[in-house]
C-alpha cells in the first residue's frame, strides 16, 4: 500500500461543484484512468480518498489537497497526466508525491486556509470620474478593509443554532497582508474545531461600511500539520 498526496485546483469552470460533487468526479476519474487505487472493506466499497478541507460552493482554489491509497507504486507524472485527461474542465491535478502510510489522515491534521479576496467595484462609483479620482476611491475601500480588521474585536452577525449572535472573529484571523495588486491574502483557522468562512469575514465588512459591496474568492492553500 502507498498514500499519494495530491494537490488539484478548482477553477471558475467547477466553482458550482460541491464536496460530493468532488469526490465522485476522483472517484470515476481514478477509475477511467486506471489508477490502483485501493477499496474500502464492507458491502458498498469506495476508494480510499480523504479530502483535507471542503471547499464550499462558488469559490475557486489553487491548493486543494486529497490523499489517496493506492495498492502499489507508480510513478507521480504518470498518475498526474492519466488523471488530467479524463477530469472535467475546471478540475486539474497539480502535483502529487508519496508520503507516510502511517501517518494521520490529512482532514484530521488541518488547522488553517489562505484566502485571497479581491474586492469587485460597482462601475457606476466611476462613472465620469479621472483615473486619479478612480484610484482614490479604491484606495478608499482598501483603507476601510484594513481599518475594519485592525480592530482589537472584530464582532460579526452570525446565526448560531436557532438565534443570531455577535462573534468576534479577531481570534480566527492568523494574519493578513495586502497584495500588490490590493487583494486581501489572509489566513484564517479551518478545521473541525474552527473554520472561518470569508463569507463571515466580509459580511461582517459590509456592515461595517454598510454597503453591499461584491468580492471574489480564491483559496490558495489549506495549512496542515
Amino acid at each position: 500500500m502507498e498514500k499519494l498526496q495530491v494537490i488539484y485546483s478548482k477553477s471558475k469552470e467547477a466553482i458550482y461543484m460541491s464536496h460530493l460533487d468532488i469526490v465522485k468526479v476522483f472517484e470515476e476519474a481514478l477509475s477511467r484512468a486506471d489508477i490502483p487505487v485501493a477499496y474500502s472493506n464492507g458491502f458498498n466499497p469506495r476508494p480510499e480518498l480523504v479530502f483535507a478541507h471542503p471547499l464550499s460552493v462558488g469559490i475557486e482554489s489553487t491548493g486543494e489537497v486529497v490523499e489517496i491509497i493506492l495498492t502499489e507504486y507508480i510513478e507521480t507524472s504518470y498518475f498526474i497526466k492519466q488523471m488530467n485527461r479524463v477530469l472535467p474542465n475546471g478540475i486539474t491535478v497539480l502535483s502529487a508525491e508519496y508520503v507516510n502510510l502511517n501517518a494521520k489522515n490529512i482532514m484530521s491534521r488541518v488547522y488553517a486556509a489562505t484566502y485571497i479576496i479581491e474586492l469587485v467595484y460597482n462601475k457606476e462609483i466611476f462613472k465620469d470620474k479621472t483615473k486619479r479620482e478612480i484610484e482614490d476611491i479604491k484606495k478608499g475601500y482598501i483603507d476601510k478593509l484594513n481599518e475594519y480588521l485592525e480592530q482589537k474585536n472584530i464582532l460579526v452577525l452570525k446565526k448560531s443554532k436557532n438565534r443570531m449572535e455577535r462573534i468576534d472573529i479577531k481570534p480566527q484571523i492568523i494574519m493578513y497582508e495586502f497584495t500588490l495588486d490590493n487583494s486581501l491574502e489572509i489566513s484564517v483557522l479551518a478545521g473541525s474545531n474552527a473554520n472561518l468562512k470569508p463569507d463571515t469575514i466580509m459580511a461582517g465588512f459590509r456592515e461595517f461600511i454598510d454597503e453591499d459591496i461584491k468580492y471574489n474568492v480564491k483559496r490558495t492553500k489549506i495549512l496542515y500539520r
